[in-house]
């Protein structure tokens, strides 16, 4: 890290906790709207001797292209941050791993979708995600 990056950091250090606080918060708001009867979306949980920061929001869905671009469709950014699994990534290549020798890491990497995380979100905007992600779990 040079001169210039670590006095950015200084500076940003002074919010991470207020980030953190507020991430969790919006963490709350998003498992405490999206309604869930059919198990559709699984939700990210925590463990009681950890703390979630919720750098992300990663959902998991079988019908994660799907969800994705319903979306998108409504104007609500997505990403699929882990598109490919570690040992299909090209520098592990070398190992000589297939598809299939890892089926729980491919599964999950078809599933998983981030939605929208960052502080400055709105609860309103929470809340327009929650509606549609509902919306997707009722007309799918």
């Amino acid at each position: 890290m040079d001169e210039l990056q670590a006095a950015i950091l200084l500076v940003k250090m002074k919010y991470l906790d207020k980030w953190n606080k507020r991430r969790r918060e919006m963490a709350k708001k998003y498992k405490s709207e999206i309604r869930n009867p059919k198990s559709e979306i699984i939700l990210p949980g925590e463990v009681e001797y950890a703390k979630h920061v919720y750098h992300l929001f990663v959902v998991r869905s079988e019908k994660r292209d799907e969800l994705k671009n319903y979306l998108e469709k409504r104007g609500i950014q997505t990403a699929i941050h882990y598109p490919k699994p570690i040992h299909r990534q090209p520098s592990f290549k070398y190992l000589g791993y297939k598809e299939g020798d890892f089926p729980v890491s491919e599964m999950l990497s078809r599933e998983v979708l981030s939605l929208p995380m960052f502080p400055e979100l709105e609860n309103e905007e929470i809340g327009y995600i929650c509606k549609e992600v509902n919306r997707f779990i009722t007309e799918k």
